[in-house]
């Protein structure tokens, strides 16, 4: 047997024994888990400088331990081991003169709460293999100025990166499909950030307060846009939602306070605009609402939007809308509503009270003209989908005669 085999089988024997053991290096504890070892806690408070070792108790460190610095307010610097694959939670939690982490190539999960209250961490590398990052793992890491997320991450966790004020540049790769509350909250300088097509959940508060974003696309699956994703991103321009199968909300506030928002494209995925909406909105100066919005308009969902003069809504039947929904915009905001639709539009409350200049309809569709015909006239009436009904509706256009008629 040659000595690399039995170097082998040596380190094979130490390491899966007297797991419980622990032993103390430089004020380090160490303990072993099958056939590796952990660093468990510092053993000193007022450690500054910690060098995690590369080998304890004949195994190779592997993880860090949650909690393991929790109580080491002045440390400072860390040097890790090369083969370190796990961060535990808390581990660096409000470990406050901490400056530069270097992080080894082989990470793949840094825990909940991590790094939490280093305050003066300006710089941390994620390894190419990361896989997963916990929730508000770098809270309030004020000086920490840009990000770069490996594609072999899928989700970002509640908080990750809430409060980082100088956060200015973060780069989300398009295996991304979630992103926490919380996730961005509080990042005023965050500029350069894309938001990959990919992303279908977006929590609530994740971007709230990210003064510098100047654009958001959803992503063409999107179903959740969370409450107060985007309030007071005073920069943002422009939103754009995408034309899918899918159907999702925009949630109470989650655009309220984008002072700087003049472009808004809905499509007919959106099915309620909560309360709230897009409210301050103040340059905002038009908006198509679909015909999707089957499930209502909120309360204030675009009051104080003080430049919006004109407002299209393309929903066939008109319901009443949330109160002071439309209070303080434009007082020449002009409604426009589906051909044919004014009378059933004043009826449920869309007024010239609240529309100053006016309410009017669309044109009618191409190919169709008014025709006087009676409802009880003889023959067979049809809705545009070829279903027979048994009694047409004034107002409505029906196939009748051979001919599409609008019955007036």
């Amino acid at each position: 047997m040659n000595k690399t085999r039995i170097l082998a089988i040596l380190l094979f024997f130490v390491c899966t024994t007297h797991n419980n053991h622990a032993i103390v290096y430089d004020n380090l504890s160490y303990v072993k888990s099958g056939q590796y070892a952990i660093m468990a806690k510092s053993t000193l408070a007022t450690i500054s400088a910690a060098k995690i070792r590369e080998m304890a108790l004949g195994c190779p460190v592997t993880s860090i331990g949650a909690k393991a610095f929790v109580l080491c307010p002045v440390l400072k610097t860390v040097n890790m081991p090369s083969k370190l694959t796990h961060i535990g939670n808390q581990a660096f939690q409000s470990c406050r003169l901490i400056r530069t982490i270097t992080l080894p190539p082989l990470m793949v999960t840094i825990g909940a709460y991590a790094f939490d209250g280093c305050v003066l961490l300006s710089s941390i590398n994620i390894p190419s293999g990361m896989q997963s990052i916990g929730e508000y793992a770098f809270r309030g890491c004020k000086y920490l100025t840009e990000i770069e997320l490996p594609n072999t991450m899928t989700k970002l966790e509640n908080g990750v990166f809430n409060g980082c004020e100088s956060l200015s540049s973060v780069i989300i790769p398009n295996t991304i499909n979630s992103i926490g509350k919380d996730a961005f909250n509080g990042c005023q300088n965050l500029a350069d950030v894309s938001v990959p097509l990919s992303v279908r959940f977006i929590g609530d508060y994740a971007f709230k307060d990210c003064k510098k974003i100047t654009s958001f696309t959803a992503g063409n699956y999107i179903y959740n846009l969370g409450k107060e994703a985007f309030m007071g991103c005073t920069s943002l321009k422009s939103v754009t939602f995408p034309e899918t199968t899918t159907s999702v909300s925009i949630q109470v506030s989650a655009f309220e306070d984008c002072v700087s928002l003049d472009s808004v494209i809905l499509t007919d995925i959106i099915f309620k605009i909560y309360e709230t909406a897009f409210r301050n909105c103040t340059s905002l100066t038009k908006i198509t609402i679909p015909a999707s919005v089957a499930k209502g308009i909120g309360a204030s969902a675009f009051e104080g939007c003080t430049a919006l003069d004109s407002v299209t809504c393309l929903i066939e039947t008109p319901y009443a809308f949330g109160k002071d929904a439309f209070k303080n915009i434009s007082p020449k905001c002009v409604l426009t509503v589906p051909y044919g639709k004014r009378a059933a539009y004043i009826a449920a409350g869309w007024t010239t009270d609240v529309f100053k200049g006016g309410i009017v309809e669309l044109p009618a569709p191409e190919g169709i003209h008014p025709v006087r015909v009676k409802a009880d006239d003889k023959g067979a009436w049809f809705d545009l989908e070829g279903k027979e009904v048994s009694q047409p509706e004034k107002g409505r256009i029906y196939i009748h005669g051979g001919k599409k008629v609008l019955v007036k």
